[in-house]
């Protein structure tokens, strides 16, 4: 467990469910000792397996104990709140809000749609300059990690510029200094790995639910905040910016913004539709001229993991859209100043490929045959490890990021091998029977103990599953009665064609499975035990009566003793 990545494991509530890796889009996660890593070098960032961790294993780094080190010392703390606040924080009107913030300590709350703002302009300004081709937005932390990761081919493609918020941190420390600090609050988990990567541009990173948290525990609520004077964004409020969290918000702006008609605009949201989208893209033409907007969380950012409203993404589409048409004053991203800072990085078109090793046929293969799979046929492809094929998985237990015991059908037979043979080597007879009577699973020795044909017919099919106990036992209303009431049966002896046996009946399912145990009372070494068994028990009622005579004779002297003082006692006094 590395509880510094801004995603990890809590090992101890790790239920073994694989759920994350099947939900994993790069399947970033490692099993060893039966419990979940994140893999950091394989991970992007998006979040989605603390969104669907049944044990709630999967957890967001939580860097509040940080910002409130912060907010204690000297230098003042500046918010860049994500546009996508007016989803999520219903409750409170936007003054409210930002005069909440202020009563956390933050110095001032600006708009991360200013960056956004100042992103679109870059952009356009790009897309006016580059020659035809193919310009894929670097707005989204996720998507940018996944190109440089996993498509490094297409890093080259990527806008060379600052993320949004970014872009606004540069902005903040340009109007407010070089000392303070910035602190990001938004429904993205990706910008703690953004924090990380950017120490000097962004200090911290929070979520929505993060900061709600944070509000619950200092009692703020809406209608309860306390403002002194007017609150408002500083410098001044974003006006297209706030479209950024949609799915389509920047194309939208960017369309407004550049005013080319011969560019192709697509927007691409959720990992799975961007890794179909991405597919041959390589083989269209070179005269193309396409800019992507690609965000990791389907529907956008409005869908993030950090974002604890419940509501569908209808109602905070409409939300964001309403607030943009009610703010009318802010500085458009096209007439931003020429004096704000450069945004352009390097960082985000230098890939960093993940290298995985290549395995030959053979190896695969014999992966493969260690859980039981000696063919095709063998291949369920069923999904219960979380890996999309057998070879994926086969090709993750070469890589060490899986175990043999994640393959469902490889455990399943192991257990059934483990109970056939405890069941085999067993010295009695034993039957476990469904509430039809059928047989489904029996050992030799009671195919034995049950005689006529049935050793022969059990050489046939072992266990004699599917064949019905009423055929072959006469006491067989035994197991019925079992099976009716759910008490269990203990010790009865029986006579079964003219043999003295023992028979004992558990329950294994309530009302629909049964297990019998069938001993011969003939047999040496069962009579060895009975008779054992009942000298014990001959022995504890034996000691049983003993205590009690003791007892009794005990009480009977200490009541004579009693008795005799009293008259000696009597006797003096005369």
């Amino acid at each position: 467990m590395d509880r510094m990545q801004p995603v990890y494991t809590e090992t101890n509530n790790c239920q073994d469910c694989y759920k994350c890796i099947r939900e994993c889009p790069v399947k970033a996660i490692r099993i060893a000792s039966d419990r979940a890593s994140i893999v950091r070098e394989l991970c992007i960032f998006c979040g989605s397996c603390t969104l669907i961790c049944p044990s709630g294993a999967k957890k967001v780094r939580d860097d509040v104990s940080r910002v409130k080190r912060m907010l204690r010392r000297d230098r003042p703390v500046y918010v860049s709140l994500a546009p996508s606040f007016v989803a999520e924080f219903t409750a409170f009107p936007v003054n409210e809000l930002i005069g909440a913030l202020k009563m956390l300590g933050f110095a001032g709350v600006s708009e991360t749609a200013l960056g956004a703002e100042r992103v679109t302009a870059e952009t356009s300004r790009l897309l006016k300059q580059a020659p035809p081709g193919i310009l894929i937005s670097s707005a989204c932390p996720s998507a940018v990690d996944y190109i440089r990761k996993y498509r490094p081919e297409l890093t080259s493609n990527i806008a060379g510029l600052h993320s949004p918020l970014m872009a606004h941190a540069a902005m903040l420390r340009q109007w407010f200094g070089e000392d303070i600090r910035v602190v990001f609050i938004g429904p993205c988990v990706a910008k703690k790995n953004e924090s990380d990567d950017f120490n000097s541009l962004i200090d911290a990173a929070l979520t929505f639910k993060d900061l709600r948290a944070w509000f619950e525990e200092e009692g703020i609520m809406p209608g309860l905040v306390r403002m002194n004077g007017p609150v408002q964004f500083v410098p001044f409020s974003a006006t297209d910016g706030a479209l950024y969290p949609l799915d389509g918000g920047m194309t939208t702006t960017l369309r407004n913004a550049a005013n080319l008609p011969d560019i192709s605009y697509m927007h691409i949201s959720g990992m799975q539709n961007i890794r179909a989208a991405l597919d041959g893209i390589s083989t269209l033409q070179s005269n193309t001229r396409l800019f992507l907007e690609l965000l990791v969380c389907d529907g956008g950012c409005i869908n993030g993991p950090g974002f604890s409203s419940q509501n569908g993404t209808v109602v905070k589409n409409l939300k964001i859209e309403n607030y943009r048409k009610m703010v009318k004053t802010g500085v458009s991203g096209t007439d931003l100043s020429a004096d704000f800072p450069v945004i352009h990085s390097a960082f985000c078109t230098v890939s960093q490929p993940v290298h995985k090793r290549r395995y030959s046929e053979s190896d695969i293969q014999d992966a493969l045959r260690t859980v039981g799979k000696a063919s095709r046929a063998d291949e369920l492809n069923c999904g219960g490890c979380g890996y999309n094929s057998c070879r994926d998985f086969a090709i993750a237990m070469l890589s060490d990021m899986a175990e043999r015991q994640m393959c469902v059908s490889y455990m399943r037979r192991v257990a059934s091998d483990k109970a056939s043979v405890l069941l085999q080597r067993m010295p009695y007879g034993v039957v476990l029977v469904d509430d039809s009577l059928h047989v489904i699973e029996s050992n030799k020795a009671f195919a034995g103990l049950a005689g006529n044909d049935l050793p022969a017919l059990w050489d046939l099919r072992p266990g004699l599953q599917g064949a019905d106990l009423r055929k072959m036992i006469s006491n067989h209303k035994v197991f019925l009665n079992v099976l009716s009431s759910g008490n269990d049966l203990i010790d009865k002896n029986i006579d079964e064609e003219g043999r003295l046996m023992n028979l004992s009946v558990f329950t294994i399912q309530r009302h629909r499975i049964v297990c019998g145990i069938i001993q011969d009372l003939h047999q040496p070494e069962v009579m060895q035990e009975q008779v054992v068994r009942r000298i014990r028990q001959v022995v504890r009622e034996n000691m049983g009566t003993v205590q009690k005579v003791a007892f009794l004779l005990g009480e009977n002297a200490a009541r004579t003793e009693a008795m005799l003082n009293a008259l000696v006692t009597e006797q003096e006094k005369f």
